[in-house]
């Protein structure tokens, strides 16, 4: 029975706290059933923490006072990475080269290592 947000939109504030109230006590009647051994379906568990997070995101929405359609959010997400993408960020070149360096140079040894502590006393 897996909830979804358009169909959370059409209600009113009221109505999605009551819901949100109710799958949190579905919520804690199967975690008492998983610790007791009685739940068969585990699945449950994960499915209703979703509905919870998924009321609660369009009750947020509503309070706000903002409601943004998935397709037109996953666009500006989309645009933006393009853009960024289209311009390099300085020193992106130099990161490569960096790591590469790394990767040549010798490691030190346990008696380098010890000998300069010793040095250095």
């Amino acid at each position: 029975m897996s909830l979804e947000a358009k169909d959370l939109r059409g209600n009113d504030p009221a109505k999605l706290r009551s819901t949100a109230r109710k799958l949190e006590e579905d919520l804690f009647k199967h975690k008492l059933k998983k610790t007791t051994n009685q739940l068969e379906n585990t699945m449950l568990i994960r499915s209703t923490r979703r509905d919870i997070a998924r009321v609660n995101t369009v009750l947020s929405e509503r309070l706000r006072g903002e409601v943004v359609a998935p397709a037109a959010r996953a666009a500006a997400v989309f645009e933006e990475a393009e853009a960024s993408a289209d311009k390099p960020t300085k020193g992106a070149a130099a990161k490569p080269a960096k790591a590469a360096a790394k990767a040549t140079k010798p490691k030190a040894t346990a008696k380098a290592t010890a000998k300069k502590t010793v040095k250095e006393t």
